[in-house]
């Protein structure tokens, strides 16, 4: 998943991206970020004018894709849905690292972030809390 916003300067333009596997809350501040830098800095110049728009709708895009495919990934409630513990949660949970920093970096609460990382992801919840306190205490 990638997001981009343009910066217009008249005679050049500045184009910025993120790029990688978000949560909902952090896509949903990425794609926020990025489309108001669009509307409030990208039509500055003739290029951009062009690249604000096509950021735009490709920014929408992919939003609603991401959104889509989280919704997919949500487990299931069911009793038997096997729960990851151990070595197999930390590599289940290990790309997702990024994301926590973010979210610890904005006032989350860790508890908060490890119960969602755990619901999410199908890990065990002392699993999840392990993670994000390995990651808040190396920040």
């Amino acid at each position: 998943m990638e997001l981009h916003h343009n910066v217009g300067l008249l005679l050049m333009r500045q184009e910025y991206s993120t790029e990688g596997q978000l949560c909902r809350s952090c896509l949903k501040r990425a794609f926020w970020h990025h489309t108001l830098r669009n509307v409030t800095l990208g039509w500055w110049g003739m290029i951009s004018f062009f690249m604000t728009w096509y950021f735009l709708v490709s920014n929408l895009l992919t939003y609603l894709r991401a959104q889509s495919e989280l919704g997919r990934a949500r487990p299931r409630e069911d009793s038997r849905a096997t729960v990851a513990t151990g070595d197999e949660a930390q590599k289940l949970l290990g790309p997702f690292e990024h994301n926590v920093r973010m979210l610890l970096r904005s006032g989350d609460a860790p508890e908060t972030i490890a119960k969602d990382l755990a619901r999410t992801h199908s890990v065990e919840p002392s699993a999840a809390q392990r993670f994000v306190e390995q990651i808040r205490s190396a920040e």
